[in-house]
């Protein structure tokens, strides 16, 4: 049997695109940076509604209180009330990234889709014109919190859209016609460095918080996870899962029989060798994503199975038994150690009428067990339902085969 390894986080970013080359990691990225990322999003709103109406006396003052000026203050209202639509969406819903998002990419539309209207009634003021478009580039890469890549294109279409209207609206010389297009060019050109090395940052920062974070919170021998767990709070917010949804939840606690005796004989690095193999079998039967192989202590170990009831949760500790009792680990010095485990499982039954109060509670069912089958002769399973704050049933005895 081989030491089974936990694949790493995937934590490649892909450069050109400025995000997680993995879509789970990447959602994770922007779950973790979506209370600040919407707190910064609801202040560019409001901020920039504000200002584009008031933009509207340049309207009336260039063109006078006429019914086109105060169509174009319409507009402006229009974008001002997008923009708070946007704000009360993500107020209702400050959990939703897609929500997030979908907001950013509407209220930046609809305000470049009017900007060329605007300027197209004011052909004498291309100039300030081209000078708020640059503006604009800059809220959309910079200000405005998205993905890259919607930055991108919302900023180049709407370089195109305004670009496109002077040209149909007439009058550049060939010397305005050259500037306009490399203002353009370099205004996209400065907003794709800033935006990609403000999410590439972002990225790399957040890399780096997890990377430390899995190095605390794994056990460096076996790779499972430590006993920081319990204080991460990871196991209690289980629990409440299970009271949240009348759910079954079973704990498998594991002991390595005779282990002692295994550092006497053989010394403590074949005793680093069987527990990196053990923990490697108990990583390898865990379902990825659900279940939590945890070292609970020196050659104990706390498997967590959530939406498994005590019939499953034995079968899977009864398949863990025969397995290791059934293999040999292959010392540094050419011997082959064998050796076996205890099992003790604690399960609170789908549709449960009590939980534990804690899931201390809930293990020390577990370590109850775990210690019936250790004075029974060991290399056995023994399990349980935890029927009344803590308190086991009716125990069950999975014994090994004559």
């Amino acid at each position: 049997m081989s030491l089974h390894y936990l694949p790493p986080l995937p934590l490649t970013i892909d450069r050109r695109r400025a995000e997680f080359t993995d879509r789970a990691f990447e959602d994770r990225f922007a779950r973790h940076c979506l209370p600040e990322r919407n707190a910064q999003l609801k202040a560019s709103l409001l901020f920039s509604a504000g200002f584009y109406v008031l933009f509207g006396l340049t309207d009336i003052a260039t063109l006078g209180p006429t019914a086109t000026a105060w169509a174009m203050v319409a507009l402006r209202l229009l974008v001002a009330l997008a923009a708070l639509g946007a704000w009360a969406a993500i107020s209702r819903y400050p959990d939703s990234v897609a929500v997030s998002l979908r907001s950013t990419c509407i209220v930046l539309g609809i305000g470049v889709g009017v900007f060329p209207i605007l300027c197209w009634y004011q052909p004498e003021a291309m100039a300030w014109n081209l000078m708020s478009h640059a503006l604009i580039l800059m809220a959309i890469y910079v200000i405005f919190p998205n993905r890259f890549i919607y930055a991108l294109a919302i900023g180049i279409g709407a370089s195109a859209v305004f670009g496109a209207m002077l040209l149909v609206q007439g009058g550049l010389r060939l010397d305005d016609l050259v500037a306009l297009v490399l203002m353009l060019i370099l205004g996209n050109a400065l907003g794709y460095i800033a935006a990609r090395r403000y999410h590439l940052a972002q990225r790399e920062q957040f890399r780096s918080t997890m990377l430390l974070q899995e190095l605390a919170d794994r056990d460096p021998l076996t790779g499972c996870l430590n006993r920081r767990v319990f204080q991460s709070g990871l196991l209690d917010a289980e629990l409440a899962r299970t009271r949240r949804y009348g759910t079954a939840l079973s704990v498998i606690l594991c002991d390595i029989d005779h282990f002692k005796r295994i550092n006497d004989t053989h010394g403590h690095a074949a005793g680093d060798q069987v527990l990196g193999e053990f923990a490697g079998l108990l990583r390898s039967v865990a379902r990825e994503g659900i279940d939590s192989v945890i070292r609970y202590g020196g050659e104990e170990f706390l498997l967590v199975l959530p939406q498994t009831e005590l019939a499953g949760a034995q079968v899977l500790a009864e398949r863990i038994r025969h397995a290791f009792a059934d293999s040999a680990t292959s010392t540094a010095n050419g011997s082959l150690v064998s050796t076996t485990a205890s099992f003790g499982v604690a399960a609170v039954a789908a549709n449960h009428s009590f939980l534990p109060a804690s899931f201390e509670a809930l293990i020390a069912v577990a370590d109850e067990q775990l210690y019936a089958a250790k004075r029974g002769g060991r290399n056995s399973v023994r399990g349980t339902v935890v029927t009344a704050h803590g308190c086991p049933g009716q125990s069950r005895s999975m014994a090994p085969a004559a």
